[in-house]
């Protein structure tokens, strides 16, 4: 006996599920959470640090924390802002622009609590809105993921860390090694961008494979002459150095090793980058116990 199976029709087939989209409330470029903690978190040790040996007011615990939820709640309202700009569709703009409000308005509550407690912070205007005017313009320009655009947003981080020192230190100043640290950790950072561009949106470029490698290695000259100039200490100094040498080989042995056949996916490349990041925070954390002793 011959049975027949009955073909599904459009009623009864299987729904495949729907691909879900991106959620405006919570940052998928997972690649920048290392540079949006990392800097902070450096920087808000460097400020506890210098709070304990400086003798500042307790109030500056709490400016520590407003900066903080400054910094993070107004990324995840530029990242859903990002969204709304390049959507086309009235409805799903209004959807990412919620974010954009509620996050936006706790940032603001950040900036005025820590300008409440510590005016004198509003100085950092001066490099930080530059910055930010930069990054909002490329947005809105559909460039959100330019060269230009990254390298403002990972030097806005990098400015956090002299930032909270300068919040824990009592007179409000920011020594010699927490700028050498801050530009150390704007080089290392701002160097992913290529790096990772070399090796997906530009894989195909020899001429953007060589632009990274010579960008690394004009970094690592210039950390090295910054360490032998300023005294950050000789292990700040050569872990600094150290950080920049390996990002270094990876911005050329990666690259080389993909167009040889070898795979590199996004999450490779994020595992890879760790034991890099790893060594430079430990640079700065060098560089911040040798101020403290």
């Amino acid at each position: 006996m011959t049975t027949f199976m009955k073909r599904p029709t459009p009623a009864n087939r299987p729904r495949k599920p729907r691909r879900k989209g991106i959620s405006p409330w919570v940052p998928n470029q997972h690649g920048a959470w290392a540079m949006l903690i990392s800097p902070a978190v450096l920087g808000l040790i460097s400020g506890l640090v210098m709070f304990a040996t400086t003798g500042a007011p307790a109030s500056r615990l709490i400016v520590l924390l407003a900066v903080l939820v400054a910094w993070f709640f107004g990324y995840f309202a530029f990242f859903a802002f990002g969204l709304a700009a390049r959507a086309r569709n009235p409805r799903r703009r209004a959807r990412y622009l919620r974010p954009v409000y509620a996050y936006g308005a706790v940032s603001v509550l950040g900036i005025s609590v820590a300008l409440l407690l510590q005016p004198g912070l509003i100085w950092w205007a001066i490099p930080f809105a530059p910055l930010v005017v930069i990054a909002v313009g490329e947005t809105i320009r559909g460039r959100s993921r330019s060269t230009l655009s990254g390298v403002s947003t990972t030097v806005a981080s990098a400015l956090l860390f002299p930032a909270l020192t300068s919040v824990g230190s009592a007179s409000g100043e920011v020594g010699v090694t927490a700028w050498v640290s801050m530009v150390f950790l704007a080089v290392y950072f701002s160097g992913t961008i290529p790096f990772v561009k070399s090796m997906i949106r530009e894989r195909d470029n020899p001429r953007y494979l060589a632009g990274s490698i010579t960008y690394h290695a004009v970094a690592v000259l210039i950390i090295w002459v910054m360490t032998l100039v300023v005294g950050v200490g000789w292990v700040a100094g050569l872990l600094m150095v150290a950080t920049l040498l390996v990002a270094l080989f990876r911005a050329m042995y990666i690259p080389m090793a993909a167009r040889q056949g070898t795979e590199w996916s996004a999450r490779r490349l994020g595992m890879a980058e760790i034991p890099v990041l790893l060594l430079g925070c430990a640079a700065v954390l060098a560089a911040v116990i040798t101020t403290a002793g």
